[in-house]
This record gives structure tokens, sequence and C-alpha cells, in this order.
């Protein structure tokens, strides 16, 4: 009977090392399986991050070259203004200078057709031409009075 106790003794443990060899080669697979996927996910992590990477890469240079364009359409709106203010003082002062000669022409016209008015009369009548002119008649400023010829 010895022998028997000993024999399932030695069967028994024979198992247990069986059942625990098959145990530990399935850990082993479900370790190796689980760094595969692993593996497997982090390959696919980089990849979307790569992806990513470049994505943002063609956004800023598309953020940049609207940027680029923009600056360039507001420096040529501003050189456009500044000729345009330029030109448009220019011709302000033109035509403040054409109002101002106008003034002065104006001015001297109005002088002029005052001092006609005061001064002409009396010189009026020392001209005997043109009282010939205006008149119609002759007149002798040699003599006292007036003489119609």
């Amino acid at each position: 009977m010895s022998y028997f106790i000993s024999g399932a003794i030695l069967l028994g443990s024979a198992y247990n090392a069986s059942e625990a060899r098959k145990s530990r080669d399935q850990a082993e697979r479900d370790q190796q399986t689980a760094l595969q996927q692993q593996s497997a996910d982090q390959a696919a992590m980089r990849f979307e991050l790569s992806r990513q990477t470049a994505e943002y890469a063609k956004q800023s240079a598309s953020l940049e070259q609207q940027a680029n364009t923009a600056r360039e359409q507001f420096q040529a709106s501003q050189t456009n203004y500044a000729a345009n203010k330029l030109e448009m003082e220019s011709k302000a002062k033109e035509v403040q200078a054409a109002a101002d000669e106008e003034r002065k022409k104006a001015a001297a016209a109005e002088a002029s057709a005052l001092k006609a008015r005061t001064r002409g009369g009396r010189r009026s009548l020392l001209s005997a031409e043109r009282m010939d002119a205006e008149l119609g008649m002759p007149i002798d400023l040699g003599s006292g009075g007036m003489r119609i010829q």
C-alpha cells in the first residue's frame, strides 16, 4: 500500500507539476499576446501622432500664408492711402491757390472799381476827350465856362 500511496503522491505531484507548467505556459502566451497588442497600439498611436503633426504643420503653413497675404494687402492699402492722401493734399493746395488767386483778382477788381467810383468823377471833368466822347459836345477848357458849339 505504501507503493500505492507513493505512486499516488508521485502521480499527484506530476499532475500538479503538469498543471503548473500548463498554467505558466498559458500565462507566458497571455503575456506575449498582451505585449504584442501593446506594441501594436503604440505603433498605431505613433502613426496617429505623426499624422496629426503633419496636419497641424499644413494648417500652420496655411495660416502663415494667410497672415502674409493679409500683411501684404494691408501694406498695399497703406501705400495706396498715402499716395491718395498726397494727391488729395496736392489737389487741395491747387484749389486753394486758385481760390486765393480768384479772391485776389476779385479784390483788385473791387478796389479798382471803388477807386474809379471815388476818384473817377473828378477826373472825368478835367478830361475834354472824355466829355466829348460821353456827351458828344466839345468843351473849351481854356475859357471860364462851358461853350456849346
